[in-house]
């Protein structure tokens, strides 16, 4: 039986989960490596934003997009030693939302946000297992909402 539990965060307000919905971040994320436990929060009225709150520290809370809904045309290229961390098989390409999540960090810029497409948020949906990646070889790095709705390189 899964124990449900309550993270009261300041950014969300009180979050139930259970330990069946935790991811694992054997490597924390790059500036909080002591993150390794996170779940995963969607507010329907705000989809497809998706939150990554911090089990152990209720302040921490990562705003993220799906990659694709930032730009249609990403493609995901994980190293070998990526693939392993999140116990990830190497004989096939994996299939963004089929076998993982790609999440893109919001961070804010003035009165928006931007995405670096070089630092994808990578889950295995099979093994709950994620990492921020070092995507090489993407044409965009840096991607910006503008006022018009569109994401843009700044310039």
């Amino acid at each position: 039986m899964k124990a449900t539990e309550i993270i009261h965060s300041p950014w969300l307000g009180d979050v139930k989960w259970d330990s069946g919905c935790e991811l694992f971040f054997p490597c924390g994320l790059p500036g909080f490596e002591q993150e390794r436990r996170m779940i995963p929060v969607e507010i329907p009225a705000q989809r497809p934003l998706v939150y990554l709150q911090s089990v152990e520290h209720a302040g921490v809370c990562f705003v993220c997009l799906p990659i694709l809904a930032i730009d249609p045309e990403f493609e995901l290229r994980l190293s070998d030693e990526e693939r392993e961390a999140i116990f990830l098989g190497e004989n096939r390409a994996p299939s963004m939302g089929g076998d993982v999540l790609c999440l893109g960090l919001l961070m804010p810029v003035g009165t928006t946000v931007e995405s670096n497409l070089s630092a994808p948020i990578v889950i295995n949906l099979h093994t709950s297992r994620g990492i921020q990646c070092m995507a090489g070889g993407q044409a965009k790095t840096y991607l910006r909402l503008e006022e018009n709705g569109c994401w843009e390189t700044p310039c």
